[in-house]
């Protein structure tokens, strides 16, 4: 009993080191060799290379050569992260009956570290993040000008705007209620309402936005996106 502590403590000691040597490895896309692992945690290089070799038996690194690079083991499981996974539960339902409703896709994501992340979707969400779009299409989105409005520290402007035309959008989203809509300005044929979804503590923010390829903007499009996120907010509690 009285070596448990110390052997414990052990453990997450060589759990801090491989970490750390996960850490060096991701940091370098063209590889880590020993000598720049050994600097990068301020391990010795001996046991840098006993970590290392670990880590490549499991498939969580790669070596090619004299070099170490992220193993597929870690794409594997990375693969299988969620963002904000009580989040997805509470929002499931709501996504679903929203997209019932108005014959739509609809996509919940969260701001995490100024990213955004798709949280749950239904038809196609993932055009919520098509990250290779236009920068100035981008960051107008109903969704993201709803998530940046959310923020703590929402006065920042996000890319493409001044801070003048940007007091103007947080001001409306707002006067709104949190939401925020896109009658078919960014793209013809295209329109959008997003709503905030208040839930302190699990992530930066959140949005549920509705996109619809309706040639005439839905009239109860953002009252009905507001009451999905209200429902998201219920299941929360």
């Amino acid at each position: 009993m009285a070596g448990s502590p110390s052997a414990d403590g052990a453990g997450r000691g060589v759990l801090d080191a491989g970490f750390q040597i996960l850490e060096a490895i991701s940091a370098a896309p063209e590889g880590c060799g020993l000598s720049q692992l050994a600097r990068s945690t301020g391990l010795a290089k001996a046991t840098a290379y006993r970590l290392a070799e670990q880590l490549v038996v499991l498939g969580a690194v790669q070596r090619v050569e004299q070099r170490y690079f992220v193993g597929e083991r870690m794409a594997e499981l990375g693969r299988h992260w969620q963002a904000a996974p009580r989040l997805r539960r509470a929002a499931q339902r709501p996504a679903r009956v929203l997209a019932a409703l108005t014959n739509s896709t609809v996509a919940v994501c969260v701001l995490d570290a100024g990213e955004v992340r798709l949280v749950a979707g239904v038809k196609g969400a993932e055009f919520f993040l098509n990250t290779t779009a236009d920068p100035d299409v981008v960051y107008r989105t109903a969704m993201v000008q709803v998530l940046f409005a959310g923020r703590a520290d929402n006065t920042v402007p996000p890319p493409t705007y001044s801070a003048a035309e940007w007091h103007r959008v947080r001001t409306g989203i707002a006067d709104a209620g949190m939401v925020s809509v896109d009658h078919h300005d960014l793209i013809a044929g295209i329109c959008c309402a997003a709503a905030a979804i208040r839930q302190p503590g699990v992530c930066d923010v959140a949005a549920i936005a509705c996109m619809s390829l309706s040639q005439q903007f839905p009239p109860n499009l953002p009252g009905l996106v507001a009451r999905a996120a209200r429902e998201v907010e219920k299941n929360m509690r």
